[in-house]
């Protein structure tokens, strides 16, 4: 994988990987780090760090640490967290030591060129394919041609949904009850939008959307949480907008949990998105959503259901959206409660983590060994 938070023991993912770790004999995880380095997170589960000052080498000790290990520690599965240059390694890992190959996909972001190419050679090929939507599984056997028996789809679950959801509709309903923008002009009331800072998310539409918005509610504020390599052109799009009292450009936050509770409607605005794991978080605190045609929608979110999903790239729509949930205190209410609802209907923690073993067990069985002994990630 390229996640090294799995390197900090009390990460999220570290958390999550000791829960997948309890479904094979033993669960190896490689991961580009600073240094070279070993954690132990469980009697079953290591994580490997491989020294990476740039993405050729990195991706070289990846490998050879792989090779080692396998060896080493008697796998039977290997599994790549994109379906690119990990997945092309890890398929030639696979063929060498024979051993079961599954790809996971979470969308396809970089869609293009050489990772194209890649991921149409790869991915028909792996044994077993892990997919965490529907409409990717369709994308996947249309457009790459993969067999449907080899796909299990298997959302990415949130902790969130274990909250007391009693509890956050009572807050949310006091927060919420009485607003409406153009009887109450005392609050703020908060856009909120969660994730990477990067072009493929499109949060620059938001911002121009806000500079309309403003024109007729004054008292609205866009609260972007996140960090990436778009930070510089957003600043450089709020400051060219005079919109710097309106949009406030929040940074990396550890506790999500606040701003949940803050805000009156989630926005996403993706132009790609394999699920869109923020949607289920806000969804779970009972915001109303707006999103992109993207990942989860229709699947989770439905439009005029449970959210209104808006076509991608259509600013026009975001401001009749944005505009509309405004001005519409009971549409708000409606849309947040069914959201809450959605999320709640979701395949519990066991009932995923069944599904991850059920696909490595499609892999497993691709070199004829019937006990899943062990996994490399």
């Amino acid at each position: 994988g390229l996640d090294n938070s799995a390197l900090n023991k009390i990460s999220p993912l570290a958390k999550r990987i000791v829960e997948y770790g309890g479904l094979a004999e033993k669960y190896i995880v490689i991961v580009p780090s600073k240094e070279n380095q070993e954690v132990c997170l469980s009697e079953k589960v290591q994580i490997y760090g491989a020294i990476s000052t740039n993405k050729i080498l990195g991706l070289m000790n990846i490998f050879n640490l792989a090779k080692k290990l396998i060896k080493q520690k008697n796998i039977n599965v290997i599994t790549a967290q994109d379906q690119y240059y990990l997945a092309l390694m890890a398929w030639l890992l696979a063929k060498k030591f024979k051993i079961g190959l599954e790809i996971q996909v979470h969308g396809f972001e970089k869609y293009y060129v050489l990772r194209k190419l890649i991921a149409r050679f790869v991915i028909p090929r792996a044994d077993a394919v892990r997919a965490v939507s529907q409409r990717l599984k369709k994308r996947l056997v249309n457009e790459f041609g993969v067999r449907e028996d080899r796909i299990t789809v298997a959302p990415i679950f949130v902790d969130a949904i274990n909250l007391k959801f009693e509890i956050i509709t009572a807050q949310a309903g006091s927060r919420k009850g009485g607003r409406n923008l153009e009887k109450e002009q005392r609050d703020k009331f908060i856009f909120l939008t969660v994730g990477r800072l990067v072009p493929v998310k499109n949060i620059a539409m938001q911002i121009k959307a806000l500079a309309n918005i403003i024109k007729k509610y004054s008292n609205v504020e866009l609260w972007i949480v996140g960090e990436g390599r778009e930070k510089g052109n957003l600043k450089f799009e709020i400051g060219n907008l005079g919109l710097e009292k309106y949009v406030k450009l929040l940074g990396w936050q550890d506790d999500l949990e606040k701003f949940y509770k803050q805000a009156d409607v989630f926005l996403l605005t993706s132009n790609s998105e394999g699920w869109g794991m923020a949607v289920i978080e806000a969804g779970s605190y009972g915001l109303p959503i707006i999103m992109a045609d993207v990942g989860c929608a229709s699947e989770v979110i439905k439009n005029g259901e449970s959210g209104i999903i808006i076509s991608v790239g259509d600013q026009k729509k975001l401001e009749e959206a944005m505009l509309r949930l405004i001005k519409d205190n009971e549409l708000r209410k409606k849309l947040g409660e069914n959201a809450r609802q959605a999320v709640m209907k979701l395949p519990s923690k066991k009932e995923i983590l069944a599904l991850y073993k059920e696909s490595w067990g499609k892999a497993r069985q691709s070199c004829g060994r019937k006990a899943l002994r062990g996994v490399i990630y």
